[in-house]
């Protein structure tokens, strides 16, 4: 609730015109948890000043949302040359995405890095739909713990769906 919050006064007090976050995929539930908790900010914005910031997801995992948005307002940006570069730069020096950064080029290409997809979000604190059940990281946190590199799993109807359900108003 403390998080959120204080995501409330950075709103409130910005000149901001719209506000863009992880999607939920399922894959890592600190993305997930991310989404719910400007979710939740957005809802409490609204809620106490009447302010409706347009609320916009970009996946991390999939070159486009497996899902279908309700709503229009989406965003596709390609990047120049130069900004394009700068991207590229930012992951070369964030030594800790080089799996994740080499694991997507392999899936998607070099290329799918030059455009950003904003959709806009249509689901509130229920994101059990947004992604498969059990999340991919349900299966992969299994693995990790039968390695011993994990003690527990983090699970989506023990952790992440509670977790929603304190952030709702």
């Amino acid at each position: 609730q403390q998080l959120v919050d204080e995501m409330i006064t950075v709103l409130a007090g910005e000149a901001i015109d719209y506000v863009a976050a992880d999607a939920v995929e399922g894959f890592n539930p600190g993305h997930d948890v991310c989404r719910l908790l400007v979710n939740a900010a957005l809802a409490r914005l609204r809620d106490q000043d009447g302010r409706e910031l347009p609320n916009l997801e970009f996946p991390l995992e999939a070159g486009a949302l497996r899902r279908e948005t309700t709503s229009r307002g989406g965003i596709e940006l390609h990047l120049d040359a130069g900004a394009f570069d700068r991207k590229l730069g930012a992951i070369a020096n964030y030594p800790e995405l080089t799996e994740e950064a080499d694991r997507l080029r392999a899936a998607h290409g070099l290329a799918s890095l030059g455009v950003e997809r904003l959709s806009p979000v249509d689901y509130h604190l229920d994101i059990s739909e947004c992604s498969e059940q059990p999340p991919a990281y349900e299966r992969w946190g299994e693995q990790r713990v039968q390695s011993g590199y994990y003690k527990t799993v983090l699970r989506f109807k023990e952790h992440v769906e509670p977790l929603a359900r304190q952030l709702a108003p």
